[in-house]
């Protein structure tokens, strides 16, 4: 794994952690507007991490660039002043906030330390070490995939084994055994063919458009087949919510410069 991905993982994570803060305690609105950008800008580096590229990509285009834009907008228009925001004044309740946070945090920790088995992360990280050193050519492609005690979820994946169960989900496509509507929600008739677009059929000698390794995982071409399919309510419903938050934000604006 190196120092690298840790190193960037704290610093990312210590940043969202700081940003996010930041967002709550600011009272001016435009201070928070700026820390939640530079909040999307830290976010978009662990999706990084995570081998997820579009989720990175879409991260800063859409919302820290277009949407963040948009209430800054919406902010200088309102055009808050000091007198407006009035004194800061703590009270009772923000501790009870502050200290709920804290145990919702403990409470989340707590559950995740339980579902991953370090022990099992440490054996397979072990035997994929082993693996590599075995193989002096470097022909054999080292996968990790350590599973957590809830089933489907994984405690330990690398982006080889990302890759490999990537390409086993195109090979089920193009045999009928499998559509991208399997699971919640199907938005179209089941017993129709699928048929999966020619770039995304499987093929060995593809050449991945990720600068720095091979394969489609994390990058747009994959992600359009599910979000068309499978997610596509929940994707109208988010653009629906988006339109309210809008709307409301445009009849507040109006209100005040009336």
């Amino acid at each position: 794994m190196g120092i690298w991905e840790p190193l960037l993982f704290w610093i990312f994570a210590a940043g969202a952690l700081i940003t996010s803060s930041a967002v709550i305690v600011l009272r001016n609105p435009l201070y928070c507007a700026m820390a939640l950008i530079v909040d999307f800008f830290f976010f978009a580096g662990l999706y990084v991490l995570l081998s997820a590229h579009f989720m990175a990509i879409v991260q800063v285009l859409v919302y820290g660039g277009a949407i963040m834009v948009l209430f800054l907008f919406i902010i200088m228009l309102l055009n808050l002043r000091d007198e407006d925001l009035g004194e800061t004044r703590f009270s009772l309740h923000h501790a009870v906030a502050v200290l709920g946070g804290l145990a919702m945090f403990f409470f989340i920790g707590t559950a995740i330390s339980l579902v991953v088995d370090k022990g099992a992360v440490a054996e397979g990280r072990t035997q994929a070490a082993i693996v590599a050193q075995a193989d002096e050519e470097g022909t054999q492609a080292v996968l990790i995939q350590t599973p957590s005690r809830v089933p489907g979820l994984y405690a330990d994946l690398n982006e080889d084994a990302l890759e490999a169960g990537f390409k086993a989900r195109l090979r089920s496509f193009e045999e009928g055994t499998a559509t991208p509507a399997d699971g919640k929600y199907r938005p179209f008739d089941p017993n129709q063919p699928f048929e999966v677009p020619p770039s995304l059929r499987h093929q060995e000698d593809r050449i991945g458009t990720v600068p720095g390794r091979t394969g489609l995982y994390g990058t747009t071409q994959p992600i359009s087949v599910l979000l068309v399919n499978r997610f596509v309510i929940p994707f109208e419903l988010t653009a629906i919510l988006l339109l309210a938050a809008i709307i409301g934000a445009m009849i507040i604006a109006k209100r005040r410069v009336a």
